[in-house]
Parts: structure tokens; sequence; C-alpha cells
């Protein structure tokens, strides 16, 4: 096709034209960007956050926020911390056998066992506690978390999902060949004739079925040291203890006898002795009894003396091997540069395909990132590494996991976020925090999880190694004063970090960068959720009356009948000021849903939303009213005789439900906010769908904002 030239001039004339009257186009006014709003933020601490964290990313389309303050459970960190540390550190098979082919009394004796265990203990990582089964971390900021506290923890945590051990067609908690009633109500005799499970292989520690596996028990030992110099008493001393543990009842006695000439023996407490009890009390004493049944877990008993001795590995048959090497099935030294393997190792090994998981640099890396992908070599020799045992998952050709740690993966806030789609994504606002310090290293969680946020916004994110250095949240004195106008300008997405890189003793009492904080730091947590839900929202409407005090009305604890439970349900409220004024009779309301920790209770929140409100009526910043609504994770009570249910702490008489022992409840204390497994296969609660049938029922009880679509906020 041709086009006709025009003249010189012409064009000329024309280009002269058009440069001294440009042609003005209008630019056409774009539809504001519109957004999907509920109005609804969901937040929580530790097991509420655990439990928030789970649900807010499965069903991102009933809140506009999700706040995990300590506890975002990061599924495949929580892999590795569960195995390589809180149920690992053994001796090889090999070791353990020469032990016991000396003398199997040695299978007791710490000297004899952490001559070898050293070497076996995972190496922590940046801010992570070293661990192993026979020396846990343990705290008391927030609570007593003892060796009771994990078997509690860890039961009720397996109530919720599935054990994360092994396999049980018969029961989704009880490890395989356990009556699960011996987990709901353990015999008083379990400590001394342990229930056997016979030819239970694992690839580690059994692989040909030789040893018995059995139900042990563990549990806190009282700390006894003695007065001059805080020397431990040593119980191990007397060889008799090894072979035959000493009673419980004559521990104050030995204690006595061997401190007579070192001042006298103390028994030393969390509260008078903090220090020595946060370095002993996690210890197993193998030369004492241990009095806790752990039934959620079985230990070969490879010298057949009806205990698991110090020594004694643990079943941990939970999925089928594999190398972390990444999708592209080639450890470092072995990779090309170009996406592939190399025939044979390179001389100086190094990442040439950047596949290595690292969640500040290489968030996307596969690596090393501690979960199975496709692609990664496996061992399709079934849950319990052993070819030819027939279990599950051998040779069917496809990577195996127990039901507990499916779920687990399944209900991973990692894992689903980075499964939504970009919109999706976009509305859904994120904080996290966690002490670098935590017990359980759900500072390290946060982390994790915020690597996934981070990258869908494009670095467009909060990161803060302190609550001073979110910008604009410092007074002239250097300390947090986040109560200001300069929310506006935080990003949406944070995630705090808190905690010294080193702390002196006091720090350490105080709770310094550990599980709640010191007082300032739980405090200053608090003062950022509270700030963050207020300024979610800019363009929802305020109401506009004059504020006054709150009263004590505005708090109250409630009562309703969940469809899903099957019984009364409570949780606690808090009423923004103003909300009865005749000015706001028609003003509707943001709500914010804020679950408790372990062992709390709805009461224990109420007080919180205080601050809240007090700076909501504050004229000089007049945050945001918001509903606040605080549901009861305790779990359900069953009365023992009737069966009938009741999800109250308090029964119509305001009698304490758990005083009368013709109740029981379902778990030990908490819930984990989501759907439980329970006992068998017909013991499930859905704790979670309940959640979410209480939203619905706060919409029609409350005057709540209704979900619209809104310009993006």
């Amino acid at each position: 096709m041709f086009r006709r030239r025009l003249p010189v001039a012409a064009a000329a004339a024309s280009f002269i034209l058009v440069s001294c009257n440009p042609v003005v186009i209008e630019p056409q006014p774009q539809p504001a960007a519109k957004i999907r709003t509920t109005y609804r933020a969901l937040g929580g601490v530790s097991m509420g956050a655990i439990g928030g964290m789970a649900l807010a990313m499965s069903n991102p389309e009933k809140v506009d926020g999700i706040a995990s303050l300590g506890g975002p459970l990061d599924a495949a960190f929580f892999q590795r911390f569960i195995d390589r540390f809180v149920t690992g550190g053994f001796c090889s098979k090999a070791e353990l056998e020469a032990i016991m082919q000396r003398d199997p009394v040695l299978l007791n004796d710490p000297t004899t066992i952490n001559a070898c265990a050293r070497a076996h203990v995972a190496t922590p990582g940046q801010w992570e506690h070293p661990n192993d089964f026979n020396h846990w971390h343990v705290t008391n900021n927030g609570g007593t978390f003892d060796r009771d506290s994990y078997i509690g923890m860890m039961t009720d945590l397996m109530l919720a999902y599935g054990n994360f051990f092994t396999q049980n067609p018969a029961s989704p908690l009880a490890p395989p060949g356990i009556d699960p009633e011996v987990l709901r109500h353990p015999p008083a005799d379990l400590c001394s004739n342990p229930k056997i499970v016979r030819g239970l292989k694992n690839l580690e520690f059994n692989p040909d079925g030789t040893y018995d596996a059995i139900t042990f028990c563990d549990g806190v030992q009282e700390q006894y040291f003695c007065s001059t110099g805080q020397e431990p008493v040593d119980f191990c001393s007397d060889p008799a203890n090894v072979a035959h543990p000493l009673p419980v009842a004559q521990e104050a006695a030995f204690a006595a006898t061997y401190c007579a000439a070192k001042g006298g023996a103390v028994r030393a407490n969390k509260t008078d002795h903090t220090l020595y009890w946060l370095a002993h009390a996690g210890n197993v004493d193998p030369c004492r009894e241990r009095t806790r049944p752990a039934p959620i877990l079985l230990a070969y008993d490879y010298n057949r003396n009806g205990r698991r001795d110090y020594g004694e590995p643990l079943v941990n048959n939970a999925h089928e091997r594999w190398d972390d090497v990444g999708v592209d099935g080639c450890a470092d030294a072995l990779e090309d540069g170009n996406g592939g393997c190399l025939t044979s190792p390179a001389a100086s090994p190094t990442d040439a395909n950047k596949d290595n998981y690292e969640p500040d640099t290489n968030p996307t890396g596969t690596e090393g990132d501690w979960r199975y992908e496709q692609g990664e070599p496996f061992r399709d020799d079934g849950l319990d590494g052993v070819a030819g045992s027939a279990d599950q998952g051998e040779g069917n050709g496809a990577y195996d996991e127990a039901d507990g740690r499916k779920r687990l993966f399944a209900l991973d806030g990692r894992s689903n976020f980075k499964k939504l789609e970009p919109a999706q994504q976009s509305r859904l606002n994120v904080l996290l925090d966690g002490g670098i310090r935590d017990i359980f290293n759900l500072g390290l969680m946060a982390k994790h999880l915020f690597s996934a946020v981070k990258l869908a916004r494009a670095g467009v994110v909060g990161e803060y190694r302190n609550f001073t250095d979110i910008p604009g949240m410092k007074d002239r004195n250097g300390l947090f004063s986040p109560w200001n106008r300069s929310w506006k300008t935080v990003p949406k997405d944070l995630v705090t970090l808190y905690g010294k890189e080193t702390r002196t003793d006091a720090e350490i009492v105080a709770g310094e960068g550990d599980h709640v904080g010191t007082a300032e730091q739980a405090v200053a947590r608090f003062q950022v959720l509270f700030n963050w839900v207020a300024y979610m929202w800019p363009n929802a409407p305020r109401p506009q009356a004059v504020f006054g005090q709150s009263s004590p009305a505005d708090y109250r604890t409630e009562t309703y009948e969940s469809q899903k439970l099957g019984a009364k349900w409570e949780y606690g409220v808090a009423l923004p000021p103003g909300y009865f004024d005749e000015a706001n009779k028609d003003a509707r309301y943001p709500v914010a849903y804020l679950l408790h920790g372990y062992g709390m209770d709805p009461s224990g929140f109420l007080g919180a939303a205080v601050i809240a409100n007090n700076f909501t009526t504050d004229p000089n910043l007049q945050l945001r009213p918001v509903i606040y609504v605080f549901p009861n994770g305790r779990c359900c009570f069953i009365n023992k005789v009737t069966g009938a249910r009741d999800c109250r702490n308090t029964n119509d008489t305001g009698q304490d439900i758990d005083s009368d022992p013709s109740w029981e409840r379902e778990c030990n204390s908490g819930t984990f906010w989501v759907n439980r497994k329970g006992y068998t296969a017909n013991d499930g609660t859905p704790y979670g769908d309940a959640l979410f049938e209480l939203m619905d029922y706060i919409d029609g009880k409350y005057r709540t904002l209704p979900a619209a679509e809104v310009e993006a906020r």
C-alpha cells in the first residue's frame, strides 16, 4: 500500500499549523478503583494469632485485615522446629545399640548419652533457641511454659489439626495401636504400665521392627540446688537412681542429704529463682520419676524396661523422606547455573541456580525451605521410611504425609496467601509481630510469613526491628508514642520484630523480646494493633456525636446459642464511646474480632479495649470508634452423665463450670480456633465455623457497617 506524499511546502505548513495549534485531547475520567470491604478485622495473640491467621488466609473474603501478634504458625518452619529440635536430638541407632551392648542401664545415663547426642542436635539459626527432646527451652513470660505446658499445648494443637508424628486410621490424635481413650483419660498406672505397640517400624531407629514402641510419661520436675553456689542437685550421682529413677516422694530427702555440707537444699521456683528455673526447668532428669502421661507420642524401648530412658528416641513417621534441594532437583553441589544439574559435584559448591530459600533475599527459593515441592527427590517408601513394610503411601508414586501434617500445611498462612489472586491479596492487610526471643520462635515465623506479603506488595511494606522504628512514633525522648495522626502514613502491611540482640539478666527476667515481652513491649503491641485497626478504613463514615467517656455498660460478656457448636457460647464485646448517644442512633461501625491466647478467656481482653476507647474520646486524636468482639477460645464442656454441651466458662447461675466435676472440657485448654479433629473420626467440633457464625450474629445484633464495594482504601 502506497501513501501519497505531500509537497515539502505543504508538509512544512502542516507541521507549523499543528505545532502552533496543538490538538488538545481531554483525558477521559477514569472510574475510581473499587475494592470489596467487609469492615471487619481479625486479630489475635499467641493461640489466637495462630488460629486467626489460619482462618483469615483460608477465608480471605470474610475480613479486610488480619493481625497476628506473636503466633502466625508457619507450617514449614514449625515442621522443622518440632522435628529437628523439640522431638529431636537423639543418638543414632548404631550409637544407641553400641551403648546398650556395654550396659543397657547406660541408656538412662545423661553423661553417656550426651556424649553422642551433641553431634545429632540441629544447629539453630539466628535467634533460634537450642532445643532437643531432653532439653526444652522454657519461659514464664506471659504464663508458665514448661514441660507440662508443652505436652498440654501440643495435645490441644493436635486435637485441632491431627497428630503431627504418626498416622492412625482409627484416630486423628492417638498413635497407631493406642486406644484414643488412653489419651482422653490416661489410666492411673500408665507411667508404670505403658501401652505397647509391637512391630512399628521407623527408618532411623527401628527399620526391622525389633523394638517395641511404648507410651511414656514426662512432665515438669521440681528443681533443687544447693545454697552454696547454686550447685544443681545431681540425682544421677547415685547409680541406683540411674537404674531405677527415684520416686517423687523421696526427692526432697535426697536433695537434703546431697546438700548437707553445701548450705542446704533449696527448691527453686520461677518467681524467686527465675534465672535458675529458666536454665533447668525444661530439662529431663532421667534419675527421677516422671509423672505426666504424654501418650500423644511413642518412644522406642530399646532395653525393654517399660519406660522411656533418657537416650531412647521418639517415633516420628510423619512424612516420606525427601531431599530439600528445590524444584530443580539439584543440591547446590550439582547445580549448573542454568536451572539444571551437573553430572558430578562441582569443586566449589555454590547456589548456582539461585534457588536457596531466604526470607529476606530469596523468598521464592525452594531449596532448604523445609517443605516438599514437586520436583524434589523423595523415597516412596511410606511414612515409616522402610521399604517393603507396606505402610501408608508406599509405592503409590506420590509424596505422602500424615494427615496432621497435611492439615498443618492446608491451613498455613504463608502458603494460602501465596495462592490468592492478586486482587485478593491487595485487599487483605496484614499486621504481624513477634519477639526475637519468643519461646516458640514465633517472631521468626512472622518473618517467614511476611516474606510472602512483601513479595506481593513489591516491597511497599513496613519492616521494623522495634516499635520506635515505625515512622512518626517516637517522641522527643525517643520513647514509643503511637497516639498521633502519623498513622495515616504508616504502611498498612507491617511487621515488627521486637527484642534486643543481647540481654542482661534483669532483661531476661523481665521477658525482653520473649513471648509477651516486657510490660512496655506488651502495651506497645496492643497500641499498634488498635491504631492499625482505626486507620484501616479512612473513607468510612464516622459518627458525628460529641464523644463522652465510655461507661461500664459498654464492656460486657454475652452469650448466644451457637448452632455450629450446639450449645451456648460466650463472647466479650466492647462498644465504642458514643454508641448509645441519640445522635449516633443510626451510626454504624467497623468490627474487630480479637482472639485471645492459650489458657485465657474473653474477660482478659475486655480491659485492653479501654486503651483504644480512651483515645477515641481524646479530642486531640479521636481515634476511629470500632466495635471490639472477644470470642471464647476455651474448649467446650461435655457433661459426663448426660452428654450435654456448654461452651461458656460460667453457667446461668454464675458458677464456674470447671468447678463442677460432672463436666469436662473437650481439650486441656484452648481450641486454636480451627475446626477440631478430635480423638476419633466422630469427635470433631467446628470451632472455626463457629467464629464466622458469630460474625453474622454480631452483624444482626449491633449496628455494624455492611460489606460494600468502596473506593480503594
